[in-house]
């Protein structure tokens, strides 16, 4: 006779985590990913944008601006 099926069950640290701690994790992953992204197209601007005056300003403004959203985004998570 075969034996009863048993409902899966999510590993204790799946089960435990709050939206919160998620969402922070989320948050890190995506900053990892513009930084990373950001310093190839860094990179690629200086390298291939033949001495271009706009390229530093830009930049400058890029990471600026974005660790402002990043910073707005994160500040009320614990």
């Amino acid at each position: 006779m075969p034996s009863a099926v048993t409902p899966l069950q999510l590993p204790t640290w799946i089960t435990g985590a709050s939206a919160e701690s998620v969402i922070s994790i989320i948050f890190t992953l995506l900053f990892i990913w513009w930084l990373i992204y950001t310093i190839v197209a860094a990179y690629h601007w200086f390298r291939f944008g033949r001495s271009s005056w706009v390229a530093v300003p830009a930049i400058a403004a890029h990471l600026v601006i974005s660790g402002v959203i990043f910073v707005f985004m994160t500040v009320n998570l614990h």
